[in-house]
């Protein structure tokens, strides 16, 4: 990283904030008037002026009025570069489920949804002492609790990758993780690349803040890996970082050892900051194994994303983090870690009373509490090897065997279907199966839709049962 680009870093600009419009009241101001009242007689012209849209020297007290009108009052350019694809396509289906099947949505990468993933007993138990102890109703520091900050430094430390609370910033969820690092990484006209497929949060968050995403594509026929090339082709002078999914959504996939190695050995020979969004870290399947970018990295810094929503089945609890990996100052010496500071004090942090539950959450004694994630790891397993060999037998489909994460990619053949695009494959077989999954124009992968596989085993069983009946029904 340079040092140019870190003084740019620096000289973070806070966004502007469109002015609220006053409250014009005419009919209680007329209402209150008394028949001689002067003052109460000019406050009822100065109101018809105002929204007969006129002036008056007389009114104003100047000399000469500047003309305005309400046409100046309008929603923000920032919010106009706000997109969600996966709103904006799943809001163009407008068919309805079949009225004589129940509804099955294996949409949502929510793992709540359906009630039969829970969270570990004993965190819930913590949370709810500590609401009635009373001593966790005030203001957070901006960066976090240090003894909440300590814990998840002390959780993922390693000997490659070592971590203090100092390099700990925890944020309201993992997108909240995105949008912190974003914003201190990169200014708006810069850019980052980001896989394809892809997450589209990384589009929305990025758009959101002026800055622009450029495409790496991964591979689904080798297992998702990223292409090194695409990258490297990618990168120019406005390219400021590479983000990583690893374990992936939409795809699944957990990355080799090795292949995480090439791609950060590439961001360091490239000069840009790895984003490693790693909110699935562990949730990993064996024989895979996760090994995060900060451990494989030697010489590119890394910001490590992060958060409880998904391994500890609580979504809604809205806590994340960003862990800084700077083995060489760069990001220090680009004044990155000031820019993450001052980018704190926005105070868009998770509750008080969240923070104070990480310590239990995060401690690798507890026994119930690892006893929970084996179990919710064992269930997803279970779960996607369930839809992966009932799919196979469906005629047009090869389901992609997932490594981890929630979630399972199904590639279609749309020729032997008669479907003109995944799209209509998904519209079709909601309409007639009641089955509801994504469409894979939601993370830029065509003739494939997404699977979340955290339903209850007999819920998913009936939904492969109804997708196979859907694909012999259709295939030519």
């Amino acid at each position: 990283m340079t040092a140019a680009f870190g003084a740019g870093i620096a000289n973070l600009a806070a966004p502007s904030r469109a002015r609220s419009p006053p409250r014009v009241r005419p009919a209680r101001a007329a209402a209150k008037m008394r028949p001689h009242d002067a003052a109460a007689e000019k406050t009822a012209a100065r109101v018809t002026m105002i929204l007969e849209n006129k002036s008056s020297d007389s009114v104003s007290g100047t000399a000469a009025s500047v003309h305005r009108s309400w046409e100046h009052v309008k929603g923000s350019k920032r919010a106009e570069n706000t997109v969600n694809p996966i709103r904006r396509l799943v809001q163009g289906i407008d068919v309805k489920p079949n009225p004589a099947l129940a509804k099955i949505d294996l949409s949502i990468g929510d793992p709540t949804v359906y009630g039969n993933l829970k969270p570990p007993r004993e965190a819930e138990e913590a949370l709810a002492q500590l609401v009635l102890g009373g001593t966790v109703n005030g203001y957070p520091p901006s960066m976090g609790v240090l003894e909440s900050r300590r814990a998840v430094a002390e959780f993922f430390s390693t000997p490659l990758a070592p971590l203090e609370a100092r390099d700990v910033y925890l944020t309201a969820g993992g997108s909240g993780a995105l949008e912190l690092a974003l914003g201190a990484v990169a200014d708006p006209g810069d850019n980052v690349l980001v896989p394809q497929p892809g997450f589209p949060l990384f589009m929305t968050t990025a758009g959101n803040l002026g800055i622009e995403c450029k495409r790496y594509l991964i591979d689904p026929d080798r297992q998702w890996e990223a292409n090194l090339d695409s990258i490297r082709a990618a990168v120019d002078d406005r390219t400021r970082a590479v983000v990583l999914n690893n374990p992936s959504n939409p795809c699944g996939s957990v990355w080799s050892a090795e292949h995480v190695q090439k791609v950060v050995e590439l961001a360091a020979e490239l000069k840009l900051v790895v984003l490693a969004d790693e909110i699935y870290a562990d949730m990993v399947f064996p024989p895979n194994t996760f090994v995060s970018a900060a451990e494989a990295s030697r010489d590119a810094p890394v910001l490590v994303l992060g958060g409880i929503s998904k391994r500890y089945v609580v979504p809604g609890w809205r806590l994340g983090w960003v862990l800084v990996h700077d083995r060489h100052n760069i990001l220090e010496h680009a004044g990155m870690r000031n820019a993450l500071n001052m980018l704190t004090m926005r105070m868009l942090i998770p509750s008080m009373l969240v923070q104070a539950v990480l310590p239990t959450l995060m401690d690798r004694s507890s026994v119930s509490v690892q006893q929970n994630v084996n179990s919710l790891l064992s269930t997803l397993q279970a779960n996607a090897m369930l839809c992966v060999q009932r799919l196979g037998r469906a005629p047009a489909l090869q389901p992609l065997e997932p490594g981890g994460a929630l979630y399972l990619m199904v590639r279609i053949d749309l020729d032997r279907l008669g479907f003109r695009d995944d799209m209509e494959f998904t519209k079709a077989l909601y309409a007639e199966q009641a089955v509801f999954v994504l469409p894979g124009q939601c993370f830029e992968a065509p003739g494939f839709v997404r699977i979340v596989f955290a339903a209850p085993r007999e819920v998913l069983s009936e939904a492969m049962d109804r997708i196979q009946q859907f694909c012999e029904a259709h295939s030519s």
